[in-house]
């Protein structure tokens, strides 16, 4: 592993842990004994290294989101493994999701930048409900189709700060809390489930 993803890794882990606001590049550099003119060689500042932190979040979501080329090869299990993923994504970046308004309050950049993939992604999730309803997987009409969708985009962008404002620690049980409601969201709407 290269220094700059050793210096994201050990970043990503305190920033869960401790909160962006917490933890210094020297709190960064101390973790992976390093001195902080070397982390210094890498990103100039935090700021720097929550923006790539974000672009590594971005880098998953193509990943873990991508429509397979044949719809027809849709099924309740890959709905089910979609709804896994995203939380699996929310547990390994849960600084974000949690210090998410902060975070882009703080640095118009990274506002721009995250806005703009939202938007990409918020369309690509509607895609992806238009394709499930297309095939007959999903049972709901085009309006309630959209709503559905939005719906599970905000349980899944506001999962974590929901549990954390009821004063509860984001752990598995949680985390399978957050799957559960989902699924029961889209439960009634899907054929076959």
């Amino acid at each position: 592993m290269n220094t700059k993803s050793r210096i994201l890794d050990a970043a990503l882990t305190l920033f869960n842990t401790h909160g962006t606001g917490a933890v210094s590049t020297n709190h960064i550099a101390e973790a992976l004994s390093m001195s902080p003119g070397n982390l210094y060689y890498h990103f100039r500042n935090k700021d720097e290294i929550i923006r790539a932190i974000f672009e590594q979040l971005f880098g998953e979501w193509d990943v873990a989101f991508a429509m397979p080329d044949d719809i027809s090869q849709l099924s309740v299990d890959f709905v089910g493994r979609l709804v896994h993923a995203n939380f699996a994504i929310m547990r390994r970046y849960s600084f974000i999701y949690r210090e998410i308004i902060a975070l882009l309050r703080q640095d118009a950049a990274l506002a721009e930048r995250y806005i703009a993939v939202r938007q990409r992604g918020y369309a690509g999730f509607h895609e992806i409900v238009s394709a499930l309803s297309a095939i007959g997987l999903l049972t709901a009409s085009t309006k309630d189709a959209g709503q559905l969708a939005d719906l599970c985009w905000l349980i899944s962008e506001f999962w974590f700060a929901s549990v954390e404002i009821s004063g509860d620690i984001v752990d598995e049980a949680q985390i399978q809390r957050g799957i559960d409601l989902m699924m029961f969201t889209l439960q009634p709407y899907l054929a076959g489930a």
